[in-house]
């Protein structure tokens, strides 16, 4: 009989400590199960992989945060943005608009509204530029979007040629020369001349184009009508007249055979916003460096730049607040991106600090944000409308048929120019 006791209290114990050995597991499990949910999460989309620097350098100063970026290439982004943020089936807690497209999605009430009390990002877009402001509010003036990116062009310049064919490669003086379209028209024929008809002063007309959009006041649409700046239809002017002159190289904007002309210095001028250094320039013309320099042209203008805004249902909006706050208004982080990247923000009380001692050595150690932030001053702002990219695209489209000779008039021009707008948007009143 005791044995039998003594095998039962045996066998008990062990069921026990079996029992609690579980227990003891299965609470561990929950514990890191719970441990793992409570590490913070966002997830954050974008067309192009340069979030990913933020990325890290956020997370290296949050390390309890995970954040999940990503790079969604092509036209496929608009379409899975768009479908995301309609049903609200994987969305994103954080996503990324380009210049381009987004009016697009600004008015969408899937986006938070960033001027509300939670956030007051109104206190903080006065340390952009203005233009950069227009940009980030939707139609009814609260901040939708944010921008870390400042995007001043200016007339990159081939410093062989300037000496050859000016007589100086400093900045300012070059400034001087090319302070119109007439003169650089004038120096465009004595150098297609004195070439023997090798260098001509610009690569096409978008070059034209690019700084004429900077005078623009006026979107494409305004109370659903079609609006034709007289800016605009003054490119036509001017890219007629360069082609008489033999300005123009004729080819075909960004191509092979435009970056083989920026390697050779084929093409004296090359107008560009900031990110036109790093990403066109020094990607297609290594061997240049040292032989370029930057001036102020016939006009103030910007190109693209990439905006951030919180998904309004997102159930990580405090983090995802942060983290955009931290992209475009952290100074610490913005002079890292500065210095590191050679990116141009905009901040412009970052950029105000940084301007007196960044160079760079592609440009000859030129003071290059010292020059983009007097030209971020200059531009000034324009209401774009969810419209204007695609009315844009077409306007290019019969540009190109327009200085090949395929259109031959302005009224030709502006004839199929409007049939094609009504065609491709059939509820904008077009006269």
């Amino acid at each position: 009989m005791k044995m039998r006791r003594r095998f039962f209290l045996t066998m008990l114990l062990s069921l026990m400590m079996i029992l609690s050995s579980a227990c003891s597991s299965e609470t561990g499990g929950k514990d890191a199960g719970s441990k793992k949910s409570d590490k913070k999460e966002i997830t954050v989309w974008s067309f192009t992989n340069e979030g990913e620097y933020a990325v890290k350098k956020y997370m290296e100063q949050n390390p309890d945060v995970k954040v999940n970026f990503q790079h969604i290439p092509g036209d496929q982004y608009q379409t899975k943005l768009r479908s995301a943020l309609q049903t609200g089936v994987n969305a994103p807690d954080v996503f990324a608009t380009e210049y381009g497209f987004v009016r697009k999605f600004i008015d969408y009430p899937s986006l938070e509204n960033l001027s509300d009390v939670s956030y007051n990002a109104d206190d903080l877009i006065g340390q952009q530029y203005e233009y950069v402001q227009a940009i980030e509010t939707d139609s009814e003036g609260q901040v939708k979007a944010l921008g870390y990116q400042g995007t001043p062009g200016g007339i990159y310049y081939r410093r062989d040629l300037a000496k050859q064919y000016l007589g100086t490669d400093d900045p300012a003086e070059v400034s001087e020369l090319i302070s119109s379209w007439d003169k650089i028209f004038e120096i465009g024929k004595r150098v297609y001349d004195e070439s023997g008809g090798k260098v001509h002063a610009l690569s096409n007309w978008n070059a034209i184009g690019s700084v004429q959009s900077g005078n623009v006041t006026s979107a494409w649409v305004e109370d659903g009508k079609l609006v034709i700046d007289p800016e605009r239809m003054k490119v036509l002017d001017l890219a007629a007249q360069a082609k008489d002159m033999n300005v123009l190289a004729m080819l075909e904007n960004w191509s092979a055979g435009m970056w083989a002309a920026m390697q050779s210095g084929d093409v004296m001028f090359f107008p560009g916003p900031t990110w036109y250094l790093q990403y066109v320039i020094k990607e297609n013309a290594p061997e240049t460096s040292g032989n370029w320099g930057i001036a102020h042209g016939p006009g103030s203008f910007s190109g693209g730049g990439t905006f951030y805004s919180i998904y309004s249902k997102s159930e990580n909006k405090e983090l995802a607040w942060d983290f955009i706050k931290f992209y475009s208004f952290d100074h610490e982080f913005l002079e890292q991106l500065a210095r590191e990247q050679a990116y141009f923000t905009s901040n412009r009380e970052v950029n105000a600090k940084l301007a007196p001692e960044l160079t760079d050595e592609f440009l000859a150690g030129q003071k290059y944000f010292e020059f983009f932030n007097i030209e971020g001053e200059k531009v000034h702002p324009v209401l774009r409308t969810e419209f204007d990219g695609d009315i844009d695209t077409i306007f290019s489209n019969n540009m190109e048929s327009f200085v090949k000779g395929n259109i031959k008039t302005k009224e030709e021009f502006l004839e199929k120019f409007k049939a094609e707008v009504k065609h491709d948007f059939p509820d904008i009143v077009v006269d």
